[in-house]
């Protein structure tokens, strides 16, 4: 194996530590009981199910007979069943969400991975619009935006996993600057869990040029609403959002123009927060923020605010967690994240949280919760009309 000059070593000329972690989520494999849990079924109700509409789930030996085992697109494949059936359903209207803390590090990005994975196996058509340039998302999805086709081909990672399109290339034909080439949602569209799993539109660093752009317009928070109005009502024929019960944005740790547009577009926060002084300050920031928003605009989304990394029995903890629900009184959830070793070993893996099967199934409890709080939420949005 070569040596590089700092004696790091390579494979075909790559630094090791620089080689991208490539999952094939077609290749990872769950047990029924991971794949019931997902519905909170048990495993002979999901068997049920499965005989009785003809699904054929994969076998594979064990001992003298076999099991079932599924893959992520199957459960995906399961939950539009379900919803098919009517044991599941959609939203009474299409609702739009987005990530907001003005500070990193406070699980924005795993909290709406982990939302759109939960929202979908509940039956609801999820979008999830990666609205950061720096790509989080959807490098947490399958789709490192730093990597060009050459390094695709030369790392053996299939070729549809290029990031070659971004809100901007479909927000462009709105705009009289127009930075992007035009595309369609079809041309745009990431789908790593197969049609019935969640839809992703990825983003990469050229999505800064799309606030250049919005800076230079008129109404500039507003064009994401337009956006999506259109999309959703049949005005925008390259571009069709009415299939989606659920969008969710997930933004950067800032007030930019590409963040206000989609806070303009939304009807609810997310807003995950840890309990230490320096993230409970973004919160106070954050309150200021949005009723700045709420004077201007004279609109202020309902907010929900995650308590994350939560460890119990601290008091200045459970003090933060007073002064949080004093701040935002009735939109802190119920349910916290805990601090768990498992949400950095799954980003390590390269596997969302909610799909790794390697999680301890506490954790996975606890953020199964969470996000099912904030779903009832969204079901009360959408009845609220």
């Amino acid at each position: 194996m070569e040596q590089t000059l700092d004696g790091k070593p390579m494979t075909d000329n790559i630094a090791v530590e620089d080689l991208v972690n490539f999952v094939d989520f077609n290749n990872l494999f769950y047990s029924p009981a991971f794949a019931a849990s997902c519905f909170d079924l048990t495993t002979r109700r999901l068997a049920d199910i499965e005989s009785e509409n003809g699904l054929d789930i994969r076998r594979i030996p064990r001992g003298a007979s076999s099991a079932r085992t599924y893959t992520a697109a199957d459960i995906f494949d399961i939950s539009a069943l379900r919803r098919t059936l009517g044991q599941a359903k959609g939203l009474a209207r299409q609702i739009v969400v987005s990530t907001f803390v003005q500070k990193g590090g406070t699980a924005k990005t795993t909290t709406a991975v982990g939302l759109g994975i939960c929202a979908q196996m509940a039956g609801l058509r999820t979008l999830i619009i990666d609205n950061d340039p720096q790509g989080d998302t959807s490098s947490m999805l399958g789709y490192d935006p730093d990597l060009g086709p050459e390094d695709l081909d030369e790392m053996g990672i299939p070729a549809d996993r290029l990031v070659d399109g971004h809100l901007g290339n479909l927000i462009s034909p709105l705009l009289r600057m127009r930075p992007f080439d035009n595309k369609s949602l079809a041309q745009v569209i990431k789908k790593p869990f197969g049609e019935n799993g969640i839809h992703l539109i990825p983003a990469d660093s050229y999505l800064e040029d799309l606030g250049v752009a919005l800076d230079a317009s008129n109404n500039p928070d507003m064009w994401y609403a337009k956006w999506i109005e259109d999309a959703t009502n049949g005005k925008n024929p390259d571009c069709d959002l009415s299939g989606y019960d659920l969008i969710i944005f997930d933004n950067a740790p800032s007030g930019s123009r590409l963040t206000k547009n989609s806070v303009a577009s939304s009807e609810l926060l997310l807003c995950p927060v840890r309990m230490d002084k320096f993230s409970f300050r973004a919160l106070i920031r954050l309150h200021e923020w949005c009723a700045r928003f709420a004077k201007e605009y004279s609109y202020s989304p309902a907010i929900a605010a995650i308590p994350t990394m939560f460890k119990r029995n601290r008091t200045r903890l459970l003090n933060n967690l007073v002064r949080l629900n004093e701040l935002f009184p009735g939109g802190v959830t119920e349910e916290k994240i805990y601090f768990s070793e498992d949400y950095e070993k799954a980003l390590d893996v390269g596997v969302p949280l909610m799909l790794w099967k390697g999680a301890n199934k506490e954790t996975l409890n606890a953020a199964r919760s969470v996000y099912s709080e904030i779903l009832d939420r969204i079901r009360n949005l959408a009845k609220a009309g």
